[in-house]
């Protein structure tokens, strides 16, 4: 019960009865986050699939999910956005005898998101006055979540233990500078307003950009050749940047788009690359309420056809 005592006294948990010292003795991950709706919205807008991986680094969280090897999203909770993160790496198995730094960058492991938004939920209508703590011991061990109400009459607490699983691989996608056609920083509510006015019920999004007006258009195609058009210029007030080399057309599942939306609604900035071989990166910038920034990251997949063609002349 000593190590619970600490924790007590530490201010991290609030009542000492609650933890045993076996759960909670060699803790490798702690850390408390004060006003979490934002990060619950989040953790919902990411949640179509059932696992994920949640990444642990002296610079935050990162949690990521993919589905059908076609989209993947990762959502970044930078440190600054924790009152209290503590993370002891874990020792390399088999550290290069020459590598003094014989410690892992990051720790990973599986959680079922949905169990973890669930619990994330017990207390979002009080979050002005709630906390987030969250621990885990290492490597098999579960991922403990305590919420805490604060500002009533008796405190509420409730504590989440829940199962982890092994690692699993996901896709390695990224842009290399040199693949980079272009790049597009937009006003986020405005972007969402402008996806929004496309065709809900269509199947497929082509993605025009290029140097030359219109400098972005978006085409919805749907059921008995449907279609929708929007157009925008470099001139137009949604934009902050525009960059573009060489202009590219690709077509994309807007079921995807739907996905990616359901973060867009929360973004204040919104930042759009395609590279040479069609993928497109939406890099969102959601602002937190104490001035931080969640950051969430989405990498589509392009539709694939003998007609398709990633730049056009």
């Amino acid at each position: 019960m000593q190590r619970t005592k600490r924790l007590f006294g530490k201010g991290i948990i609030s009542n000492p009865k609650m933890v045993t010292q076996s759960q909670y003795s060699k803790i490798q991950f702690q850390s408390v986050l004060n006003k979490f709706s934002t990060f619950y919205n989040v953790m919902k807008a990411i949640n179509f699939v059932d696992n994920a991986m949640m990444q642990l680094s002296n610079d935050g969280l990162k949690i990521i999910v993919e589905d059908a090897k076609s989209i993947q999203a990762s959502a970044y909770v930078t440190r600054a956005c924790f009152s209290d993160f503590k993370l002891e790496m874990a020792e390399q198995a088999c550290p290069d005898a020459a590598n003094t730094d014989s410690t892992q960058p990051f720790v990973t492991f599986g959680i079922n998101l949905k169990v973890f938004t669930d619990c994330l939920s017990m207390f979002t209508s009080w979050d002005n006055d709630s906390s987030l703590k969250m621990m885990h011991k290492g490597n098999g061990a579960p991922l403990i979540t305590i919420l805490e109400q604060h500002g009533g009459a008796d405190n509420l607490v409730t504590e989440c233990s829940m199962r982890t699983i092994e690692s699993f691989d996901c896709m390695e996608l990224d842009f290399e500078d040199d693949q980079i056609l272009s790049k597009i920083n937009v006003k986020g509510m405005e972007f969402f307003q402008l996806l929004s006015e496309l065709d809900r019920n269509c199947d497929e999004i082509e993605v025009s950009i290029s140097p030359d007006a219109p400098h972005l258009m978006l085409n919805s195609f749907g059921e008995l050749h449907s279609e929708s058009c929007v157009q925008i210029t470099n001139t137009s007030d949604m934009l902050i940047t525009f960059n573009c080399s060489v202009a590219n057309r690709n077509r994309y599942k807007f079921q995807h788009f739907r996905l990616a939306m359901r973060t867009l609604a929360l973004a204040s900035k919104v930042s759009l690359r395609t590279n040479t071989e069609g993928l497109l990166g939406l890099q969102v910038m959601i602002e937190n309420s104490d001035s931080s920034h969640i950051f969430v990251e989405y990498f589509i997949l392009p539709l694939i056809s003998d007609d398709d063609q990633t730049t056009v002349n």
